[in-house]
Parts: structure tokens; sequence; C-alpha cells
């Protein structure tokens, strides 16, 4: 199922059991959770908004509770109905210290999401939803959490978003959220989406050397090692990254960029919020060619201007 089909609601979703007490339920994307006795579950993430009633009736159908939620990071399409569980379960939330950070406002989630207006931001539904004041949060230096009496696991990898972590279970089943892409989200995405591409590529080598029993991705992926994936996934960032330093053969501004790279890719959208993510999407980009020395930067009458070639 697509992220647009599931926008539209969610088809059912089916428990499975990963490790243990460690299970998802499999949608478009995987949910998983961590089973607390019979009938209760920690929920790790809790998906796109449009499957909110999937995922409630799958919890139901189950005989599973959740009595808590431990977010990985916070994104349109994992941490919009946290704050719905929170209110109707009396439940808590823990998020990573800077993604809670990110989702205490309007306005903070407007810095985050820096494409939309702030009032946008307070009405775009999927955005809006995430505002929410985190029970417990998760400190940089933190390796271990205990959280409704069972203790997880904490690899930091940010990148994707700005505070991502990867979490642990105690059936050594390490969920990935989306440090790692997979599936179409890799295979055909045109320019898939980091915050940082650099901060990215670090936490993919960072997880090289997390061994686990098993490694769940949140876009359907179930997998025994790892390595090949994280191969793929920095190939894919640095194609791309190619890619766009090709079409900078002059000075451009952002704008000029934007604008060959959304022609270049076929990315042509009459829909203003989609359009509004693809400029985001082509700054990071030309973000991590400036970071890594591969354009120049200039700057003329208060234009800035990027070019072909290494400032060094």
């Amino acid at each position: 199922m697509s992220r647009r089909d599931a926008e539209g609601g969610s088809t059912q979703m089916e428990l499975r059991q990963a490790r243990g007490n460690t299970w998802y339920l499999a949608d478009w994307q995987l949910i998983p959770l961590y089973r607390v006795g019979e009938h209760q579950c920690i929920l790790l993430d809790t998906g796109l908004l449009g499957q909110r009633e999937g995922l409630e009736a799958a919890l139901l159908a189950a005989g599973l509770t959740p009595i808590g939620i431990f977010g990985s990071h916070a994104h349109t399409d994992h941490s919009p109905n946290h704050r719905y569980f929170q209110e109707k379960y009396h439940i808590p939330v823990v998020l990573p210290l800077g993604e809670a950070g990110l989702c205490a406002n309007r306005l903070s989630l407007k810095a985050y999401f820096f494409m939309l207006s702030p009032q946008q931001a307070a009405t775009e539904q999927d955005v809006a939803q995430m505002e929410l004041i985190a029970d417990q949060t998760v400190g940089p230096e933190e390796t271990e959490v205990t959280f409704c009496g069972v203790t997880f696991g904490v690899v930091h990898t940010p990148g994707h978003s700005p505070d991502h972590i990867s979490i642990r279970t105690p059936d050594d089943v390490l969920y990935l959220g989306d440090a790692l892409l997979t599936g179409t989200e890799l295979e055909t995405a045109k320019l898939p989406y980091f915050f940082s591409h650099q901060d990215a590529i670090a936490s993919m080598e960072r997880l090289r050397n997390e061994r686990a029993a098993l490694y769940l991705a949140a876009h359907r992926g179930v997998y025994t090692e790892i390595g090949g994936l994280i191969d793929e996934n920095i190939a894919v960032i640095q194609d791309r990254a190619r890619q766009i330093l090709a079409l900078i053969d002059r000075p451009l501004t952002m704008g000029e960029i934007e604008a060959r790279t959304c022609r270049h890719f076929h990315l042509l959208s009459e829909n203003v919020s989609r359009a509004a993510l693809y400029e985001r999407n082509v700054r990071i980009y030309v973000e991590y060619l400036r970071d890594t020395n591969q354009v120049t930067v200039t700057a003329r009458q208060g234009i800035v201007y990027y070019g072909p070639g290494n400032p060094a």
C-alpha cells in the first residue's frame, strides 16, 4: 500500500511475531510493539494519521491494550497518533529529547517543517496532530531506558530526523525506525529524504557495529543482517547528490537548482504541499554538497549562489 493509499484509511493490519514478546503490525509500514503480559503492550511508534483506526482495531482484535508509546522519531508517518493514544488511554509517551522539543508546540513544529508557514503547521492535520508534551525523554547519553517497567536499549541514530533513535527490545530485536530506508522507500523514491545526509550516513555506519538477533525497519523490512542494506542506503544518497551536482554547471540560486532538479527527476506536481516537500528535499541535498565541499558558495547583491567546483 502506498502512503497516499494509507492516508485514505488502513486495511486490516496483521499481527506477526518477530521474536519473543516483540511483535509488529504489518500494514503499508510496520508498527512494532512489545507485549507486557497477555493483554498489554508498549507501542514503538503509532503510524500515519490514516492508520489510527486500523491500529486501534488491530489491537482490539488481538485483545491488547496499549500502556505506553516509545517513539523513535517525530514524523508524519510515525507520530501524529501519539497524543490521541496518550489522551484516550491515559498512557505515557517517551521520545528522544530533541524530538520531544520539536513536538512541544506549533512553532517548534514549524521550525522543523521549515517549508511550512506557522498557520500551515497549526492546521495541516498530519503535522498539527504531532504536537504533544512527552511524559519522559531519552537524553543524548542514555543507552538504556526503563519505560513502563521494561528496559529498552537505545542506539542514537540522528540524520533522518534531528534526534532519531533506534530501539532494542529485551528480545534483542533492534527497531531501526527510519534510520535505514527499505523497499519502495529506497527503490523508487526519486529524492529519498533525510534531515541531514551526513549525519544519516554516520548513523548508518554506527549501525554496522550494532549486532542484533533481528532488525525491524519501519518501511516493511525484517532482517537478520543489515550490512548490504546500509551500503544501498549510502549509495542512493550519494547517487542523488551526484546527479544534482551535475545540474549545477554555473552559479545558481537555490530556486534555480530546485527548478532544474524537479525537471530532471520529473517532480512536476501542481500540489503546493507536495511541491514544498520537493523544495525541502532539494535544499537538503544542496546543503550536503556544501558541507562536503562539492560546491562553491558566493553571494552577490544579497543573493546566495551555489556553483560547481571545490572551494579548496
